[in-house]
């Protein structure tokens, strides 16, 4: 529930997208949403939480949201499956469709030119470093396995690809597109 992510969920004080559903982690939820942990988090944090309160309450109130847990099918098609550590419930999405899968990663990456090649490199907005650490090496290693694509968050245009295995880490293979 970062700002680059739920903060366009509101404009000014409208709902962006009245009609929609927002699907969350509970975990995620619960972190975020919560005035205790906002409250107990060092000042520099507490903007996030503000952020993450002011986008994602008003759907709360409205009954606009369904916190998931685990490994969840959302709609036939797309499973959602936890992949916490860059925050309390990282959640990857599974979009399946003719025994093909796409891997929607969120924020598992930040820097591709340094983390494919060293999934140990960290950023500093990770809730807990060595899980998304550990995360980030078993989800890069099951979809360099599988040959499945992905896309994540942070990544350059068109922002999807396949990653294949190295023997020093892994590397990203960017999707062809048509200009």
């Amino acid at each position: 529930m970062h700002p680059d992510h739920v903060g366009g969920l509101m404009t000014k004080d409208q709902m962006t997208f009245p009609n929609a559903t927002i699907y969350a982690d509970k975990e995620e939820a619960a972190f975020w949403l919560s005035a205790e942990k906002m409250a107990a988090a060092p000042e520099a944090n507490k903007g996030f939480f503000q952020g993450a309160q002011a986008s994602v309450n008003p759907y709360v109130k409205a009954g606009k949201t369904k916190w998931i847990e685990g490994d969840t099918e959302i709609v036939p098609g797309v499973k959602s499956h936890p992949s916490h550590g860059h925050t309390a419930g990282h959640t990857t999405y599974i979009v399946e469709s003719k025994g093909k899968k796409l891997f929607l990663l969120g924020d598992l990456i930040h820097v591709a030119a340094v983390q494919f090649e060293d999934p140990s490199i960290r950023i500093g907005f990770d809730t807990d470093q060595k899980m998304a650490e550990a995360i980030r090496r078993k989800t890069f290693s099951e979809i360099a396995t599988s040959k499945d694509l992905f896309g994540a968050t942070h990544l350059a245009f068109p922002g999807l690809g396949h990653i294949r295995a190295e023997k020093k880490g892994f590397d990203f293979v960017p999707m062809n597109y048509v200009r």
